[in-house]
């Protein structure tokens, strides 16, 4: 009896300890899930937010490149530019011409019979009242109301010289970036012919007084001289610090030319406080390979165009998106690429330079 009762106690007591270490096992294991739920949970929150990490850094680099893009003169410039050329409206070649006082009669000395042959000359014998038996006919700029019903005698680059002719004129007035083409053709005809310098704000003044001297418009010119020495006095101090290096692009349906410092477009941008990078003793225009211009580092881009704009608009956008090495230059790279517009940054200076030289600043000064 003795016997049995203990071995009774053994088994409960056995009994005992199988249920206390099973319940052990049963807590470490409840434990062991628990610390790996939590495990989990961290992880997946870490997770997230590694994402939402990357997640960020990726609009802020998204931002960054649409900002840069947008800062290049990019598209908003480039979509203004191109809806103008696309438009094949003419345009006043100076507004400021356009809006200036004038003489309301249009004369000349008695005997004189004088043709213009580009609208730049026209803006100038309309702001001096100045009567014309010729105007040339553009495909971009308008003519002056004054000179309407008046003989066009063709195109300011290839003039025909038998409506020339056939006008007997006593004075045929053109740009002088003209004169090595078309001064052997007016001596041919025989007629007399004035070559006017228009590749800067200077020689567009200087041209005002050759002409007002000439046809006895000396007070009207006078007038016009002091707005541009008015302008000049309080322009001129403007930017004298370091100058940015600019490069000047003239477009061509098909091609493009460097400006120098002698071209209208290219000494605006030196009036405006820049520094050209390309500068020719005599010549307004270069035909520069792309591993020099690549060599002199310009900080700024400038393109414009000339003749057909959309045509040559449309050549930038596919010689800057094809050909790589323009990748390399630093003004890309910085998206300080900007197109301007061709009305203001011709072949030819216009008294619309004011407009000019103000939209230039903050592309050279931002």
């Amino acid at each position: 009896m003795k016997f049995f009762k203990c071995l009774i106690v053994l088994l409960m007591c056995s009994a005992f300890a199988v249920g206390c270490g099973s319940s052990s096992e049963e807590s470490a294991e409840e434990n062991t899930t628990a610390v790996t739920e939590e495990n989990e949970t961290v992880s997946e929150d870490e997770t997230a937010a590694e994402a939402n990490e990357e997640e960020t850094a990726e609009e802020a680099s998204a931002e960054e490149t649409s900002a840069a893009q947008e800062g290049s003169s990019g598209e908003k410039v480039n979509e203004e530019i191109m809806e103008k050329a696309e438009s094949g409206a003419k345009q006043t070649n100076s507004q400021a011409a356009a809006n200036a006082d004038k003489p309301a009669e249009t004369t000349a000395p008695e005997g004189t019979r004088i043709v213009a042959t580009s609208a730049s000359i026209c803006d100038i014998t309309d702001r001096l009242g100045l009567s014309l038996v010729g105007v040339p006919e553009t495909t971009v700029s308008a003519i002056a109301s004054r000179y309407d019903g008046v003989t066009t005698v063709g195109t300011p680059m290839s003039p025909d010289m038998e409506i020339i002719k056939s006008l007997n004129p006593t004075d045929v007035l053109t740009p002088d970036t003209l004169e090595g083409d078309l001064k052997i053709h007016y001596d041919n005809i025989g007629v007399n012919s004035t070559f006017l310098n228009l590749r800067s704000v200077k020689g567009l003044y200087d041209s005002v007084e050759l002409i007002g001297d000439k046809y006895g418009k000396n007070e009207e010119a006078e007038a016009i001289i002091a707005e541009y020495n008015e302008f000049m006095e309080s322009y001129s101090s403007k930017h004298s610090g370091e100058k940015p290096k600019v490069l000047v692009l003239m477009g061509l349906p098909g091609s493009y030319l460097v400006a120098t410092q002698n071209s209208y477009a290219g000494s605006l941008v030196e009036l405006a406080g820049g520094e050209n990078v390309f500068h020719d003793d005599t010549k307004d225009f270069l035909t520069v390979n792309t591993e020099e211009i690549l060599a002199k580092d310009p900080d700024v881009i400038i393109r414009t165009a000339h003749g057909l704009p959309k045509e040559a608009l449309e050549m930038f956008e596919k010689e800057f998106s094809e050909n790589d090495i323009w990748k390399h230059f630093r003004a890309v790279q910085e998206g300080r690429v900007y197109d301007v517009d061709y009305m203001l940054f011709g072949m030819s200076a216009t008294f619309d330079y004011p407009q000019a030289l103000a939209d230039l600043e903050p592309m050279l000064f931002p």
